[in-house]
């Protein structure tokens, strides 16, 4: 892979990082040349290792050169590594344990407040939204745990493999297709933005097949199949919260990833659904905004919200 490929890819990684990110952009990029997967893969392999090692980073790199204590802004300069001894030194010292043979758990976080993008092993890329957690297992990562939040997964076609991803009681797989996952307060929700997926769900005899443009919603109540606009899969990557017949509860979950608070549901209201789109800006209109939309009343205490029936 020529330099000019690898900035390349590197100023899509930079970019991605961004709330205003240009994904139709970054897809026909990524589309263009294979090779050009290949590159932004490598990139965002060390990018994550860099990010879960820092200090084992710290304590070999030289005295005169040091680690930012927020990497994020400039992390991806181009050549700033790469293009040196010092990136070589860097990849193997924190992507070698990535890469290794035996099936120990790795565990990716997005504790901040912007997405995260991630390159796995198997080439699998995967877009964590804030307060997100998967656990990814096994030497060519073909078992993903959502512990919590959601994630985006672009899972390349390969008829010799299958990726399962598991999300509380339900378990999905995937030979090669872009899905979203959201696991928060007992809900669940995948929806397929291209390709085609399977689910076993609690109290379901068989697999659910789910196509492009579908949905399966899962939590307090009965499973829903639904079609949606496959704009909507995922959009939270692009800035805003879209949803169709959602459980009230899944989209208190998510406001409260954004916002930083807590949303309480009352039990006045936990049975209603949310169909619509919420600008996520930076979340503190989310909450006002479902109210005004849904026709119910929003009362702040402290750091916490309670959504109720109107009185």
């Amino acid at each position: 892979m020529d330099e000019q490929m690898l900035d390349q890819a590197i100023a899509w990684q930079a970019a991605l990082e961004q709330d205003d990110a240009d994904w139709d952009a970054y897809l026909a990029w990524l589309e263009a040349d294979p090779r050009h997967r290949e590159a932004f893969d490598s990139v965002a392999l060390v990018d994550a290792a860099i990010t879960d090692n820092r200090e084992q980073i710290k304590s070999v790199l030289a005295p005169d050169l040091t680690v930012p204590a927020d990497p994020r802004p400039n992390r991806w300069r181009p050549r700033l590594l790469w293009g040196s001894a010092i990136a070589a030194s860097l990849a193997i010292l924190v992507a070698g344990p990535i890469l290794r043979s035996n099936a120990d758990p790795v565990v990716y976080e997005n504790g901040g407040t912007t997405n995260r993008s991630l390159a796995l092993a198997n080439g699998t890329s995967v877009i964590l939204a804030p307060s997100s957690r998967i656990v990814v297992t096994g030497k060519d990562a073909g078992a993903i745990e959502l512990a919590r939040g959601e994630a985006y997964f672009d899972v390349r076609h390969d008829p010799g493999r299958t990726l399962t991803v598991s999300a509380g009681t339900y378990r999905i797989s995937d030979i090669g297709t872009r899905f979203s996952v959201n696991l928060a307060s007992g809900a669940f929700r995948v929806g397929v933005a291209e390709g085609v997926v399977s689910v076993d769900a609690p109290g379901v005899a068989k697999p659910v097949r789910l196509d492009a443009g579908h949905q399966l919603v899962g939590g307090s109540g009965p499973l829903m199949l639904v079609p949606v606009d496959v704009a909507q899969i995922g959009s939270w990557r692009s800035g805003r919260l879209s949803y169709t017949d959602a459980p009230l509860a899944l989209v208190a979950a998510d406001i409260s990833r954004y916002s930083g608070k807590a949303i309480i549901v009352d039990p006045s209201v936990e049975k209603m659904h949310f169909s619509g789109s919420l600008v996520i800006g930076d979340g503190s209109k989310l909450v006002g905004d479902l109210a005004s939309v849904m026709g119910i009343e929003a009362q702040s205490t402290g750091n916490a919200v309670r959504l109720g029936a109107v009185r």
